[in-house]
């Protein structure tokens, strides 16, 4: 693992890695200098406590010069890059001793960091804007350690090295040192981890180490998870400190870990800790680390070739995004490696294959050839289509809806008198999309085409849509899937609502089914919102690259006043503005972790005994347990759930990717298996519990979804939502997302709603109802909102996250946050996904600009001008200043 850790003081640097701290004692190695910016400041071997002391300072340890320009009191001194080896390595280093272990991880590390270095830049001003430069050097001091900190007095194994990177740099460009830029070092964090892991489990093949993938990473083989939780106490700790406080985000763990920790037990040396170790395990797993360490017969290999490991990463990335980063492709080939080849070889196996690398504002960017075919085929489908189609009403006809407004009958005049084979609707959350749909449906079907419609999920279709009168909606995975219901479509008009939802290989599906059936296709939607899960930003490709007409409603009609106001910011991509105009509304509460869900249950309450529809919405799942927990405390206190409680067996869905699941090592035992289709040697709906030695059916990965065993207590009054379709006990059907009261429990443990339905206590793939996530939310429209968002879920905040978050309610929303300048700032980020048409169009039009600028320069030269410098020429322009 690695993790990159700013320090924003001196005084914080130079405690940290104090004497008594850091080198006292076998269990750390006094610290040593790195780097090309250590040498030419002259600072080599071990790092003397005076010379670190100076740097943090920013000071020159031999002159007592300042180094950078920098004069500021709140600088940030430098950065901790901490690499951490599986406890598996760390246990058998500990028991054995053998240093080639630890040469092995040492040599990892510097490896790593001398790719680091290599990337390292400083920020230049070139004009009025600011550009980096790379510049290849860094000042860094590795400290390496042996143990984590004690419980109860006694370490645990725990290889560790910490390299402290001072904030400089050497600019030779400019001839000085200068505070250096991290940022894109912090990005690039998961591809140095994959360079680290592969360096070093090269060197452990080497030694003859046989090693194991695992769901987390990697381990040596022959340790159990039994015999690693022995020597995981630290980390137990640490995982009960985060469940009670409510942290997920494995960067506030390790945070918190570092607030929590206490001075290593000095007094003891490695010797006396070996024993103390080796205590805790069991004759058989003290036989197995007696030499040899290395297998005396072959044994199975583990890791993929390159083309093999690359044709994994690409099958996993790609699923779910168009567009990934080279790096996080090369990481991900990696991985899967574990140690067969290294990062030239994987570089290699990228070149020589179908991948297509262009570079974007500066970053290297990937797309398949495949993935590219995909897109350039719904183009195709919908440029060819333009033009080509009788109308399907009168474009003039007065609406029955007299109250519609300008932009919901222009739309509707669109959809009736477009002689398009595919359509596009583009309206704002809250504008009143269905209204004009319904409008639009019946005036179609009166001129005599049939308008079936769809959306991606069975919520927004069988739930939202057939409540809204359209009696017949259905998933588009049904459409696909059904014969008949493709029989009954043909020659009319498929309708698919939150179209921004349906990924790009789903619409390839309707496209390539309209085609064959003669249909027509109308897409209703909103690009700002969240778009697919899958890849493919398909509403953006249709609209800016296919040249289809698009009607657009803007009126927000679900909201009124200053809120209607604030949430027309939020849809014009204004994150700030819109943010600040709730925050005026007094509508974002800043709360502390204590008292802040029990302060969103209350309302919560309030507002459902008042008889207010209401919905909690959070961007994770753990920030949604915590509210939970709370809203449920408040009922209970509110005399709204009954006293008799059930504790039930659920399953809850690990988010694997059809290439993970073809790997066994993406699987730990307790996993469930549900097949969703007939599969060879099982049936639909059939549960299979991975144990050891059980034959995983990898090769049907396509045909089952994989979940881990929870629990759910359920009450009388609680709300339940449904998290995967199925049948009740007494024949009903229950849809994915469906939202439904528990009124009480039969005398076998069943589970009674308040429709009569009873569903069997081990149904398994239930969820209490009251928080939704904001993607599981959209489409929803309730009276009051409450937007639970702390800054523990900032990876998940995003401009759309936001926008749709704030935008179900009709009369009120309330964000609750513990910090609202960092949720400011984290919503500012979108989320918007670039497709592999975007990057390979972008770089044929920067051709075009280069042969543009090449062309103007030669007619210069032709006429006897002197040739203008282009905006594309930066670097010229700066050698010639």
């Amino acid at each position: 693992m690695l993790r990159i850790v700013p320090t924003r003081s001196a005084a914080q640097a130079q405690s940290y890695y104090s004497h008594s701290d850091y080198y006292a004692g076998d269990q750390e190695h006094p610290g040593v200098w790195r780097g090309k910016g250590a040498e030419r400041l002259g600072l080599s071997g071990t790092v003397e406590k005076e010379q670190f002391a100076a740097l943090c300072e920013n000071r020159d340890p031999s002159s007592g010069e300042r180094v950078t320009a920098s004069t500021r009191a709140n600088r940030t001194v430098g950065y901790d890059f901490n690499f951490h080896a599986p406890k598996s390595l760390s246990v058998l280093h500990a028991l054995t001793g053998d240093p080639n272990l630890l040469r092995a991880f040492q040599e990892s590390v510097d490896a790593t960091m001398g790719l680091i270095e290599a990337d390292a830049q400083t920020r230049v001003r070139k004009g009025y804007t600011y550009q980096d430069r790379t510049t290849g050097e860094l000042v860094w001091a590795r400290f390496d350690h042996l143990t984590a900190r004690p419980i109860d007095g006694v370490p645990d194994p725990h290889l560790h090295s910490h390299c402290f990177v001072q904030n400089m740099t050497f600019d030779r460009a400019e001839g000085q040192w200068k505070a250096g830029q991290f940022r894109n070092l912090k990005r690039d964090a998961p591809f140095y981890q994959a360079v680290f892991h592969a360096e070093l489990t090269s060197r452990l093949r080497a030694l003859g180490i046989l090693l194991d993938h695992t769901p987390e990473g990697w381990e040596v083989r022959g340790f159990d998870r039994t015999t690693l939780d022995k020597f995981s106490r630290r980390t137990k700790q640490i995982e009960q400190l985060a469940t009670a406080r409510g942290i997920t985000d494995p960067d506030a763990k390790a945070e918190l870990g570092a607030k929590t920790r206490r001075g290593k037990a000095e007094y003891l040396s490695m010797d006396e800790l070996r024993a103390l170790w080796s205590e805790r395990l069991d004759p058989v797993e003290r036989g197995a680390l007696q030499p040899p360490l290395t297998p005396t017969k072959p044994e199975p290999e583990t890791g993929l070739e390159p083309r093999a490991a690359l044709a994994f990463a690409c099958q996993h990335l790609f699923e779910r995004r168009s567009v990934v980063s080279e790096r996080e492709l090369l990481a991900e080939t990696l991985r899967a490696g574990l140690g067969r080849f290294n990062l030239a070889d994987a570089e290699r196996a990228v070149r020589d294959s179908d991948v297509l690398v262009r570079e974007l504002d500066g970053r290297r960017l990937a797309t398949t050839r495949a993935v590219l075919a995909e897109e350039e085929q719904l183009i195709a489908f919908a440029r060819d289509g333009r033009g080509r189609c009788a109308p399907l009403g009168r474009g003039d006809a007065v609406p029955r809806r007299g109250w519609l407004n300008t932009g919901q009958k222009a739309a509707v005049r669109h959809v009736l008198s477009s002689p398009d084979r595919v359509m596009l609707i583009r309206g704002a959350a809250g504008t009143g999309k269905t209204t004009l749909m319904q409008e639009a449906v019946e005036a179609i079907e009166r001129a005599g085409t049939r308008v079936f419609t769809f959306a991606p999920s069975a919520d927004a279709s069988r739930g939202v849509l057939r409540k809204e009168g359209f009696t017949g909606a259905d998933t588009v995975a049904r459409l696909l899937i059904d014969t008949t219901l493709q029989e009954r479509v043909r020659g009319q008009v498929l309708w698919i609502d939150e179209a921004g939802l349906l990924g790009a290989t789903a619409m390839r599906g309707v496209f390539t089914l309209a085609d064959r059936l003669g249909c027509r296709v109308v897409l209703s939607g909103d690009r700002k919102q969240h778009g697919s899960v899958a890849r493919g930003a398909v509403l953006k490709v249709l609209e800016e690259q296919a040249g289809l007409a698009v009607a657009e409603v803007k009126d927000v009609q679900r909201q009124k006043g200053a809120y209607k106001a604030a949430v027309e910011l939020l849809s014009e991509g204004r994150a700030a503005d819109g943010f600040d105009a709730l925050d005026r509304l007094g509508w974002v509460k800043e709360v502390a972790d204590a008292d802040r869900y029990t302060q969103l249950a209350a309302d919560y309450v309030a507002a459902v005994v008042s008889g207010k529809s209401a919905l909690v919405v959070s961007p994770t799942h753990a920030e949604g347990a915590e509210a939970t927990g709370a809203i449920r405390t408040a009922l209970k206190a509110a005399g709204k759930l009954g006293t008799e409680e059930q504790t039930l067996a659920t399953l809850t869905r690990v988010e694997l990717t059809e290439a993970e699941r073809t790997q066994a090592n993406s699987y730990r035992p307790g996993d469930v298996l549900q097949f969703h289709q007939n599969a060879k040697g099982f049936t639909l709906g059939q549960r299979v519990v991975v144990e050891p030695g059980i034959s995983i059916p990898l090769d049907q990965a396509a045909r089952f979804q994989v979940f881990r065993p929870n629990e759910l207590i359920l009450a009388p009054g609680d709300r339940v939502r449904v998290t995967k379709g199925g049948k009740t006990k007494d024949g009903h059907k229950l849809e994915n997302g469906g939202l439904f009261t528990v009124s009480g429990f039969t005398r076998a443990g069943n589970i009674r709603l308040d429709n009569g339905w009873i569903v069997d206590r081990d149904y398994g793939h239930l969820s209490h109802g009251y928080v939704a996530t904001s993607h599981a939310s959209q489409g929803k429209t309730v009276d009051r909102v409450m937007v639970a968002q702390s800054s523990r879920s900032g990876a998940a905040a995003s401009r759309e996250q936001f926008y749709v978050s704030a935008s179900r309610a009709r009369q009120q929303m309330t964000v609750y946050t513990d910090d609202k300048e960092v949720l400011r700032e984290a919503i500012g980020h979108s989320a918007d996904r670039l497709s592999a048409t975007e990057l390979v169009r972008s770089e044929v039009h920067r051709e075009q600009l280069r042969l543009r600028a090449r062309l103007v320069q030669l007619l210069n030269r032709f006429r006897g001008h002197r040739p203008q410098p282009t905006s594309l020429e930066p670097e010229r322009r700066e050698g010639r200043a």
